[in-house]
């Protein structure tokens, strides 16, 4: 039997039932598609116009048909249409589908048992496809979809931790860049795991803000041996002892900040090799603020001491005793008179928390005062005061 075949009998019984309401008012759009999609598959020179024509009525039929009879019928009808389309009018229609609220899960279903291509934007834009669904393409589909569903927008713990124990690197690298999700403990451990064996990964993970130190620590210590064994492999007789003790300097002070750890009593005070780094990056004009609370963001406290002293142009022993202040009055100041944002100044004071207290743990009282003095600090007034200060 024709699809026009079908689609005739279908209506016919439909209106024999339910006389003209619902289906009658779909019927001639029904036919209209049809004929729009017979034309695209006879005139292939056409194909881009007539494939525009073709999503254009299978979307305004599924936004008419309210009731429930009605998108049954409509369903069906379109179901048929895809398993006849080529690849190029499924990718079209799936374009367009993955942005409608009320799709039926069944038409989508039938785009989603195509390759990535095709089903790639219903997977990552999609708001009909819930966890049950998301966790079954996991189970039934390889990297390609997994890494689609990595990159969706704010998914649930159980398909983050269902994407972790997937093992699957690609994937993992999708997940830990994807800035909209949560990664639970467990998550954690499986991508930790996977760091160990692969610096591609390893470098995205220890990027988040959510990746405990702990996690951090360890990591950075496994890359660490495998990164100093490279370097001194790599250095010939072409490269002066000068320039290697640099280099090695430079290896030696970023990964002690992330494997040694500091207590609050020690006096994060800036190697020579920060402070050179730190000048270097303000000659090449790439020193800015949010250099410097990604670096905080990271743990390096040294070395955003260091970023700090020469962006405001302060002594590194001032810069500590202005962090280590526990209402923040120092570090507004300086914000100010730097013209650093208030979300900015925000951060720096609260990841430089661990320098008073091992734990990082700040009170309301101090988070009222370092905002209540930031607020009443005009920009004139602080940079006088950090004019008498600079070196």
């Amino acid at each position: 039997m024709r699809i026009q075949d079908s689609v005739d009998l279908d209506f016919s019984d439909r209106n024999g039932r339910d006389g003209m309401s619902g289906a009658g008012s779909i019927s001639p759009m029904l036919v209209e598609l049809y004929d729009s999609h017979k034309q695209y598959a006879q005139d292939p020179e056409n194909h881009s116009h007539s494939r525009e024509i073709v999503c254009g009525q299978m979307t305004d039929l599924l936004s008419v048909a309210s009731r429930v009879a009605d998108r049954e019928m409509v369903t069906d009808v379109l179901v048929t249409l895809l398993r006849q389309s080529e690849k190029e009018l499924k990718s079209a229609l799936a374009e367009r589908l993955a942005l409608l609220p009320n799709v039926p899960l069944r038409l989508l279903l039938q785009l989603l048992n195509e390759d990535i291509a095709v089903a790639r934007p219903i997977i990552l834009n999609s708001p009909v496809l819930n966890d049950l669904d998301l966790l079954y393409i996991i189970q039934s589909r390889d990297t390609t979809f997994w890494q689609a569903i990595a990159a969706r927008r704010f998914i649930k713990e159980n398909v983050v931790d269902a994407l972790a124990t997937t093992h699957d690197v690609p994937t993992a690298k999708v997940l830990v860049e994807n800035e909209t999700i949560t990664l639970t403990d467990f998550s954690l451990r499986e991508l930790e795991e996977l760091a160990m064996q692969n610096e591609e990964l390893a470098k995205p993970l220890l990027l988040r803000s959510d990746v405990p130190e702990s996690v951090a620590r360890k990591i950075h210590e496994h890359v660490s041996r495998d990164l100093k064994d490279f370097t001194s492999s790599q250095f010939g007789s072409t490269v002066s002892d000068a320039d290697q003790k640099e280099v090695q300097d430079v290896i030696n002070d970023v990964l002690n900040e992330f494997v040694t750890p500091r207590m609050s009593g020690d006096s994060f005070m800036p190697t020579a090799a920060m402070l050179r780094a730190a000048d270097m990056f303000m000659q090449q004009g790439k020193l800015d603020v949010t250099l410097m609370v990604r670096t905080l963001k990271r743990g390096q406290i040294s070395s955003f001491i260091a970023q700090m002293s020469v962006f405001a142009g302060l002594d590194a022993g001032v810069v500590i005793s202005l962090l280590k202040q526990h209402n923040g009055q120092g570090l507004a100041i300086v914000a100010r008179a730097c013209e650093i944002s208030n979300e900015d100044f925000m951060s720096m004071f609260m990841l430089t928390r661990r320098m008073v207290n091992a734990d990082g743990v700040v009170s309301s009282d101090n988070i009222g005062k370092a905002q209540s003095y930031y607020n009443r600090i005009n920009s004139y007034l602080a940079k006088k005061i950090l004019k008498r200060s600079q070196h």
